[in-house]
């Protein structure tokens, strides 16, 4: 068998029927096809050990999506579609990381076409551990003819777990407001701690405030 006899017999015919079936190829495949924009949602995920995420992060990012009518009328209709960005290996301190079109989790047959932005600042800042004291905040009087004789904190030192940049700032904890006023006897509260925005949290479990009242002497 000739092959080349083959290729080459009649090759303008041949040329023109391969031009055609990609050019009907083209056209199927991208009929009903159109583009919409959406804001995506950004998730961090697989942040290192030890570590946590300091300062401020975009939550969402605007991207473009084309594809067929019926896909894109689903994520209109509320199907979601997020960007999952992958911390494993960044290092302490500010990343660039750059999101691409894989990092959008989005249905079959729907490609990205355009992000803005492109590339977001994450900065990681190591977890560490201290001892600090919380400071009880009063408010209002006990009831007419008693008087606040004691104030006590179990524990009274407490452990915060946090970012070394928010921990190397904060000297001491309080709690909010707890309420004395009529009070005739002692009381002990679990409080609510003032973190005051601070991205840290407290190690032991259970709080409490103890709160001697008594009665004034004649």
């Amino acid at each position: 068998m000739d092959l080349r006899r083959i290729f080459l017999e009649n090759w303008p015919i041949k040329l023109a029927s391969l031009l055609l079936a990609v050019s009907l190829w083209f056209y199927v495949t991208s009929k009903g096809k159109t583009e919409m924009s959406l804001t995506v949602p950004l998730e961090l995920r697989n942040i290192p050990q030890g570590m946590a995420v300091v300062g401020d992060v975009p939550g969402a990012v605007e991207a473009r999506f084309q594809g067929q009518e019926r896909a894109l009328r689903d994520i209109a209709a509320g199907k979601k579609v997020v960007g999952a960005i992958d911390l494993s290996l960044v290092k302490e301190g500010e990343n660039i990381i750059r999101i691409s079109p894989d990092d959008i989790r989005k249905p079959s047959g729907v490609t990205v076409t355009h992000i803005a932005p492109y590339e977001i600042t994450v900065k990681l800042d190591r977890i560490v551990r201290r001892t600090i004291r919380l400071r009880p905040v009063l408010s209002g009087k006990p009831a007419a003819g008693y008087r606040l004789v004691s104030v006590s904190v179990s524990p009274p030192r407490l452990t915060l777990e946090g970012p070394l940049s928010s921990l190397g700032t904060l000297t001491a904890l309080r709690t909010m407001p707890i309420d004395i006023k009529g009070m005739k006897e002692p009381v002990t509260v679990a409080p609510r701690i003032d973190y005051r925005g601070s991205p840290v949290k407290v190690v032991e479990p259970d709080v409490y405030i103890t709160i001697g009242i008594q009665k004034e002497r004649p």
